[in-house]
């Protein structure tokens, strides 16, 4: 078989065959090792110092993890499985198209730099860009409670409106209910009030909150 071809197969079959395994492991039930620390490498992230955030009582502590001088990661991470089936794939597809145009003298180093062009422009983005999605945990509605909020527009007479806050960077606008002992107490809440999410009710998108600085003014 010419070397190009065994090459393009085995990197695609190497990526399958990670891939599937990839995805058995995140059903399993969580009985494996994580290994996305190592994945982090392989994938050229640009930061190497590392957080690992610890729980600590109510808060959170964040531990910083320095790693190996840039240019050792960006060696070590050439070495991934990963890496290597798809520089196999790169490798093998460049030879394939140019050996019939430079001859197979030429044609190795010009496929070993459509391999390394490979991995580096076109997979490594991709990777990167799926790594940093699932980093980044979605934030719902229930996060919010105890966070501030503020007054869209102003509440009716029965201690409802429109209040926008920030969720996933992004500003919604949802529907509050003052708390009964302020309905009672007949606040009112104007357009840009400040207010505090006291309970959320992620089934009707509602929230119940109080108005903050209440005692001061």
């Amino acid at each position: 078989m010419d070397l190009y071809i065994f090459c393009v197969v085995l990197g695609a079959a190497g990526m399958t065959a990670m891939a599937l395994l990839g995805f058995a492991s995140s059903h399993s039930g969580g009985h494996g090792h994580d290994t996305s620390g190592h994945e982090a490498h392989g994938i050229g992230a640009p930061s190497h110092t590392h957080s690992v955030v610890v729980p600590h009582g109510h808060g959170h502590a964040t531990v910083e993890l320095h790693g190996t001088p840039s240019w050792k990661t960006h060696a070590w991470s050439w070495l991934s499985p990963r890496v290597m089936f798809n520089f196999l794939v790169g490798f093998g597809a460049t030879g394939l198209v140019i050996e019939r145009l430079v001859g197979p003298i030429l044609a190795l180093p010009i496929a070993i730099v459509g391999g390394v062009a490979f991995e580096t422009f076109v997979v490594r983005p991709i990777f990167n860009s799926l790594f940093r999605f699932a980093s980044e945990p979605a934030q719902t509605l229930e996060s919010s409670i105890m966070s501030e909020a503020r007054a869209a527009t102003a509440f009716d007479s029965n201690g409802n409106g429109l209040i926008a806050l920030e969720l996933g960077g992004e500003v919604v606008q949802i529907l509050g209910t003052l708390t009964r002992a302020e309905r009672k107490a007949g606040v009112r809440v104007h357009a840009g009030d400040a207010l505090r999410i006291e309970e959320v009710d992620g089934v009707r998108n509602r929230c119940t909150v109080s108005r903050v600085g209440l005692g001061e003014s």
